[in-house]
């Protein structure tokens, strides 16, 4: 009897607690994408940074962006567009893929290093890097339609131990004058931009890297050129190109460190580091031997100049950025997942260099406001 009479007390305590419960107030989950604070305020919204930047350094730099807006240390929120030929609207801040591209008097700052792959599709071949081989003159003789089939002698005798088949080759090509076939066109002429390339009537033209390397994944037996990241990305096929050491150099992480490298050494930029000038350290790796790959260039991060200062309330939030891309720790190291090098490290001129321009962009505004 005593035992029913504690069990129903113990039942009727455990209603009114749950009917107490029930009556105190339930604590609000903050909205979607909310943040809490010790204060009890949200943060400050971030500064705008409109970017501009190249269609063919669209691996990285979408990349660059993405990790940049989830940086809670960041002083900017990334809005990125892309261009084909040079943009009308600049916007804060512009990657570009060729110094020609720049607004008049601006400053530019390498950011990644740039490199065209020689791509093709032979389907008896792997979908990685197979030894094909290539120099200046068989390439030019290929692209100009001069050698018109995969096992011509010029290519055959150069690559003995591949079974190349007999088929047509079709030459893929941009319908415009991009960066990396400035590359590629380099590297075909003894003088620089001496050799343009009249491409053969039977040829297939495209509109940008990304459907030229569609265009070349789809068509058996076809060439072309795209940016390294490009090829990297898609698991294209990709040549091995003679240097002028004769050596016959895939594109790779150390192949095309080693051309920026060879090419910051070579090159006096003392001047260009003490004036901050808007002429920025270049690269024509065509001339390097050294395990250098010769069809490698540089990208650009453009500052508006004197004429086109930069607005206070992105100033901060735009060399913010600019320094997360030369960052080791951050946009440098984001560049070896599509196989590019990290051109900053162990290369102090070209970090003073970028340092000096950095600087006095950030004094020439400050003065200005």
């Amino acid at each position: 009897m005593v035992a029913i009479v504690v069990a129903a007390i113990a039942a009727i305590a455990m209603v009114v607690l749950a009917a107490v419960a029930l009556l105190q107030p339930r604590p609000e989950a903050p909205g979607d994408g909310g943040t809490i604070v010790a204060n009890g305020t949200e943060p400050a919204p971030k500064e705008v940074v409109g970017v501009m930047s190249a269609r063919s350094a669209f691996p990285f730099v979408q990349r660059w962006a993405s990790q940049y807006n989830n940086d809670e240390n960041a002083l900017g929120s990334i809005e990125l567009n892309y261009y084909l030929e040079r943009p009308n609207a600049l916007g804060d801040l512009m990657i570009i893929e060729d110094v020609r591209h720049a607004a008049s008097g601006s400053h530019n700052i390498p950011v990644s290093a740039q490199a065209a792959a020689i791509v093709y599709n032979i389907p008896s071949f792997p979908d990685v890097p197979s030894g094909l081989k290539l120099n200046a003159t068989i390439l030019s003789s290929i692209l100009d339609g001069t050698v018109t089939r995969w096992n011509d002698p010029a290519i055959r005798d150069l690559n003995q131990n591949l079974n190349l088949p007999a088929e047509r080759i079709v030459v893929v090509h941009e319908n415009r004058n991009s960066s990396t076939l400035a590359l590629l066109e380099r590297y075909l002429s003894a003088e620089e931009d001496n050799n343009i390339i009249r491409w053969p009537d039977n040829s297939v033209g495209v509109i940008g890297p990304d459907e030229l390397a569609a265009t070349v994944r789809q068509t058996p037996y076809s060439i072309g050129y795209v940016d390294f990241s490009y090829a990297t990305q898609t698991r294209m096929t990709f040549a091995a190109v003679a240097n002028s050491h004769g050596e016959y150099i895939l594109p790779s992480a150390d192949s095309i460190w080693q051309a920026v490298n060879s090419s910051m050494q070579v090159q006096n930029i003392t001047g260009v580091i003490n004036q901050a000038a808007a002429i920025p350290p270049f690269l024509n790796a065509s001339m390097f031997g050294n395990s250098s790959y010769p069809l490698t260039g540089l990208y650009y991060a453009s500052l508006p100049g004197d004429d086109d200062m930069l607005e206070d309330t992105t100033k901060n939030a735009t060399l913010d950025f600019v320094k997360w891309m030369i960052d080791r720790d951050n946009g440098q190291q984001t560049l070896s997942e599509v196989q590019y090098p990290a051109i900053y490290q162990d290369n102090g001129p070209l970090a003073r260099y970028a340092e000096a321009v950095i600087n006095s962009t950030a004094a020439r505004v400050s003065k200005d406001q």
